[in-house]
């Protein structure tokens, strides 16, 4: 048996199913208020706080951070994850909590032209990033 149910509108209609929730689609596009996806996730948001401190201290000028890629003497502006951002490195950092985002171990100070190469510049990758299978240079 279909149950009436009233409308935000007034209208009473029958429902056909527990998602339908207005009478009509002229209804539901005015009272339904679309919902918005988070741009960044919560836990993302929580590493992204741990992340500005420890980047702007790795980048300090105390430590003299130069551009790692040969021949570029430039100074580093931004951090190369050279075995990527997602995921671990090893059971230690996985027992720790410290994802390859947040893992000092496997930055490089960068500057940013060649960070951007990097990205997308294959060749480039190849020769100075991690594979994130094996640990060892890509082939």
């Amino acid at each position: 048996m279909l149950k009436l149910k009233t409308c935000k509108c007034g209208k009473e209609f029958k429902q056909y199913n527990s998602l339908q929730k207005y009478c009509s689609y002229n209804c539901q596009n005015k009272y339904a208020k679309p919902k918005r996806i988070n741009q960044v996730s919560k836990k993302r948001k929580e590493d992204n706080e741990i992340y500005k401190v420890i980047r702007e201290e790795f980048l300090s000028k105390e430590y003299n951070q130069i551009c790692f890629i040969e021949q570029c003497n430039k100074p580093a502006t931004s951090v190369e994850h050279s075995r990527g951002r997602i995921g671990y490195a090893d059971d230690w950092a996985r027992e720790n909590g410290i994802s390859l985002f947040l893992d000092v171990r496997f930055w490089k100070p960068c500057c940013l032209e060649h960070n951007l190469e990097l990205e997308n510049n294959p060749e480039l990758s190849k020769k100075y990033q991690l594979s994130k299978i094996h640990g060892g240079k890509k082939k």
